[in-house]
């Protein structure tokens, strides 16, 4: 159900420009244009789940220009939100004032059941438009929203119990009671199942199919790119398997293709530094399968150019989430769509607590010096990006080993990192 109240005052506000409309925003000259507007927000409210319109204010460039407000006009945009927006939404519309007197009504908004329709039909906010909704996005969205009310991941999996990989599981219940966070033994696939709550009815959950029955299909894509345009590949590979062994071949594939740093101690050995830390790239790759959307067609992607390596999850975060505010540790939002999945994964030690997983990856590259940055996209899913640094700047502080010098500081030596170096 929607989160508004309904409010309706009168609140004098000094004069002011709104700024320009956005993909959260509307603005509307009167309320002549009421039917217009619930288009705008109903399109909102299916990319965001939340937004704001304005009745009064200049669309091209924000300016309150004024409209006369009553209990009427104040009542007609309530209603207007209620009969013709489906499902319904009961905003918070108010009477504001700008100080040289000008009347305008703000009305904010938000639902999370989509797909919502204005007057039966669909559209989707892109930028400050609002375009018709394709049928397959509306496809999904009604999925997304099945699946919210209930969760993919508990729900029962068409594979059968002989699908299971035992071995899997065993080391799945090994890693658990080595964290204290599994106090049993693996004694029987059934049985260790149902511990971990992972059967429904005597039948797998779709969770426990993920997690350790091999995949039917490629879930895993990775590349090697000689520039960003993709136009000439190095290496492709394509994967099936368990999601430990997916990750696995990701760290590997990531392992093998980016430069290790050897430190000379004096030691027998030598220390090894990897310019990307093993364990950021083992949690976003966990992160990618842990909380993707499963019951669409897709697969992870590991993408390794010179300058940067891109995981791509075919998923983006769940509304109201912003990873830049998880990058900066300004939100650690634990909300998943995958709860089960993700509670499973926690017990093994295989991930953080929910809402920290970026978190711990920043904290990683930042003690490393590495750039890190995410992006999503409804059009790919979710990306997460490091930035590879240069592998000579700053070695031992002066010219010599920066790259194109054509020399390599004494006792530090650059090389591709090798599948043994891998965890």
């Amino acid at each position: 159900m929607a989160e508004c109240t309904g409010r309706k005052r009168e609140r004098r506000e000094p004069a002011i420009n709104l700024g320009k409309e956005s993909e959260t925003v509307e603005h509307k000259r009167s309320t002549s244009e009421l039917r217009e507007g619930m288009e705008s927000a109903a399109s909102i409210l299916n990319k965001h789940g939340r937004g704001t319109l304005y009745f009064g204010v200049r669309p091209s460039d924000g300016e309150v220009v004024g409209q006369d407000v009553s209990e009427k006009t104040l009542r007609d945009v309530s209603q207007a939100f209620t009969n013709r927006i489906e499902p319904r939404v009961y905003p918070t519309v108010e009477h504001l004032v700008t100080e040289d007197g000008k009347s305008y009504i703000r009305a904010t908004f938000s639902g999370d059941e989509r797909p919502y329709a204005c007057d039966g039909r669909y559209r989707i906010r892109s930028a400050d438009e609002d375009l018709p909704m394709s049928q397959s996005m509306l496809r999904a969205l009604m999925q997304e929203e099945r699946y919210r009310r209930s969760p993919w991941d508990r729900e029962a999996s068409e594979r059968p119990l002989e699908d299971v990989d035992e071995g899997e599981l065993r080391r799945f219940v090994e890693r658990g009671r080595e964290r204290r966070r599994i106090s049993f033994e693996h004694r029987s696939v059934e049985g260790t199942l149902s511990s971990l709550h992972l059967l429904t009815g005597g039948r797998l959950t779709n969770a426990a199919a993920v997690l350790f029955c091999p995949s039917v299909g490629v879930q895993l894509k990775m590349g090697v790119f000689k520039t960003r345009e993709r136009t000439e590949a190095l290496d492709v590979r394509l994967k099936s398997g368990t999601l430990f062994r997916l990750v696995d071949e990701a760290e590997y594939f990531i392992a093998n293709n980016i430069r290790r740093r050897f430190v000379v101690t004096g030691k027998r050995t030598q220390d090894e530094i990897p310019e990307i830390p093993f364990e950021a790239i083992r949690e976003a790759l966990m992160n990618a399968y842990a909380h993707r959307i499963w019951y669409r067609p897709g697969y992870v992607q590991v993408d390794v150019y010179s300058d940067a390596v891109d995981i791509i999850s075919p998923s983006w975060f769940i509304d109201g989430q912003d990873p830049d505010d998880h990058l900066a540790g300004v939100s650690s939002d634990s909300t998943t769509r995958n709860e089960l999945l993700a509670t499973t994964l926690f017990r093994s030690g295989d991930i953080e607590s929910s809402g920290m997983g970026i978190r711990k990856i920043r904290d990683l590259c930042d003690r490393a010096g590495v750039r890190v940055g995410h992006e999503g996209r409804a059009s790919f899913g979710t990306r997460l990006t490091f930035h590879r640094p240069d592998p000579f700047a700053g070695a031992d502080g002066g010219e010599e080993g920066r790259e194109g010098s054509g020399k390599v500081p004494a006792r530090i030596i650059f090389e591709p990192l090798r599948q043994s170096g891998a965890r």
